[in-house]
């Protein structure tokens, strides 16, 4: 038999690259989970449509919205869009926010509902989204601002459809441009912010994302 002192040695060796071993694959598991996080490991194709205000509830419906779907306003104009995606799926949820990039910075247009697989989704919106703008210059008109007796400059302008961050995943969202915007004729001008938030509801990333 071997001297114990050898033993020892051997098996103090063996534990020590044990835990190397282990320790290199949580490193390589971490940095998998990281690269699956990134905003460039979800791809997002969004459609937007400026329907008339007696086309709002039929178009939605033809792009699957069953119920409880809101119509048109004929004094505030209706934006609705079809998002898709596929990647990794995430915890927590996606945040869409549209903004109108005819102005400097854009500014965010007002959601009315959403609509995917689930059903409804609602809209919400949190004071931890207006710290995108520190991060984000393209969303520096979420940032804090005084309140205001103009609709278009306050707070409650602002607003996300949320969803759930699946693998593959829709969503069907309304919005309205606001009573005395500037009429929009082209989509293009439109520009979707797509965020990821965890379940402890903090920001990870915004994916910005044109509009066709």
């Amino acid at each position: 038999m071997g001297r114990p002192g050898a033993r020892l040695r051997w098996v103090v060796a063996l534990v020590s690259v044990t835990v190397a071993v282990l320790a290199t694959v949580d490193h390589a598991r971490q940095r998998e989970s990281e690269r699956g996080a990134s905003p460039d490991a979800i791809t997002v194709t969004v459609e937007a449509m400026l329907p008339q205000p007696d086309q709002v509830a039929d178009l939605a419906a033809a792009y699957g919205w069953r119920d409880g779907v809101i119509g048109g306003d004929p004094a505030n104009q209706s934006v609705l869009l079809r998002l898709r995606w596929s990647g990794p799926r995430q915890p927590g949820t996606y945040q869409v926010i549209l903004l109108d990039n005819r102005v400097t910075p854009p500014r965010v247009v007002r959601p009315i509902d959403g609509w995917d697989a689930t059903g409804s989704t609602g809209t919400n919106w949190a004071g931890s989204y207006e710290r995108l703008a520190e991060r984000y210059d393209w969303l520096a008109g979420l940032g804090p601002r005084p309140e205001s007796s103009d609709s278009l400059r306050t707070p409650d302008n602002f607003g996300a459809v949320g969803t759930r961050a699946v693998a593959d995943g829709s969503l069907v969202a309304l919005f309205r441009m606001g009573v005395g915007a500037a009429p929009l004729t082209d989509p293009s001008h439109l520009l979707v912010a797509f965020c990821h938030i965890d379940p402890t509801g903090t920001l990870r990333w915004a994916k910005p994302v044109p509009v066709p």
